[in-house]
């Protein structure tokens, strides 16, 4: 599903969970969520209590926070500062992965970091980019909500037209105007473009 929406080469920077499918899109860039790595290290808060674990934890979640602070000070820093800031955030992450560890929870996360290592300070890079996802997630909220209240589709084809229509309306939305008159606008350009196309075939259709 990944793929068929966002294709095999994106071209931007993908703001992304740790979900598997997303490994095999190319982009430009990617930015792994940092929500979903905080809300990781809670979860395994409650069910580890080992010091190796909780020396690890200390240490990733000190450089998620450092980083994000990095981020806000960006525009009281001069250039050089803010660079060697950056330098030495990666450095951080670099050292934390190399450590490891034997405990399990630790084992597993070290090797997410290594395998994501340079999709998690990306938006240290671009001004534009949040270590967030949770708007993206947002945006399809009211989709899910709606789909979970009518008892999901009865079709393919069905939900194929709502899939569309939500992303349509959501669209319409965001750049303010109204979603109704948004997508009848744009049925009545298909439905004369699809006259259009069908008056100049009989046309030519004529003229042979």
């Amino acid at each position: 599903m990944v793929e068929q929406v966002l294709g095999t080469l994106f071209n931007g920077v993908l703001i992304c969970d740790f979900y598997g499918a997303y490994n095999r899109i190319q982009a430009l860039a990617k930015q792994r969520c940092y929500f979903h790595l905080f809300t990781e290290l809670v979860k395994v808060d409650k069910t580890n209590t080992s010091k190796e674990w909780k020396a690890f934890r200390k240490k990733l979640k000190r450089l998620l926070w450092d980083a994000l602070r990095l981020r806000d000070q960006k525009q009281s820093l001069e250039p050089d500062s803010y660079e060697s800031r950056k330098k030495r955030l990666h450095q951080r992450l670099e050292m934390l992965i190399e450590v490891g560890g034997k405990d399990k929870d630790v084992k597993r996360l070290v090797k997410r970091l290594k395998r994501h290592e340079d999709e998690l300070l990306t938006f240290l890079d671009h001004d534009d980019v949040s270590p967030y996802n949770n708007h993206g997630e947002q945006q399809i909220r009211p989709a899910v909500n709606s789909r979970k209240v009518s008892f999901q589709n009865r079709s393919e084809a069905g939900a194929e037209a709502q899939a569309i229509l939500m992303s349509l309306f959501r669209t319409a939305l965001l750049q303010k105007l109204n979603p109704v008159e948004y997508v009848k606008e744009l049925a009545v350009k298909v439905i004369e473009k699809r006259n259009l196309q069908k008056k100049n075939q009989n046309d030519l259709a004529k003229a042979a």
